[in-house]
């Protein structure tokens, strides 16, 4: 009983750690480069981190015309 208790609060303190995680690499794209937070709402959590990737690469380049064409599908 006390297992399963225990495991049930594990998996609930990782859904709300993912969620987190999830929602402040989202917060950053649209408070930085203003990007519109429905159309973030509906990528999927490793979209979103693969997004972030690119960016910074493009920023560690100084490649601003392709930065800005990558956020402006999202804008």
């Amino acid at each position: 009983m006390l297992l399963a208790i225990l495991s049930g609060l594990l998996i609930l303190a990782y859904a709300i750690i993912r969620y987190i995680v999830s929602s402040s690499g989202i917060r950053f794209l649209v408070d930085t480069y203003g990007v519109d937070k429905k159309k973030l709402g509906k990528l999927k959590p490793k979209e979103i981190a693969e997004l972030r990737k690119n960016i910074n690469q493009l920023r560690k380049k100084n490649d601003a015309f392709s930065l800005e064409e990558l956020i402006r599908r999202y804008r």
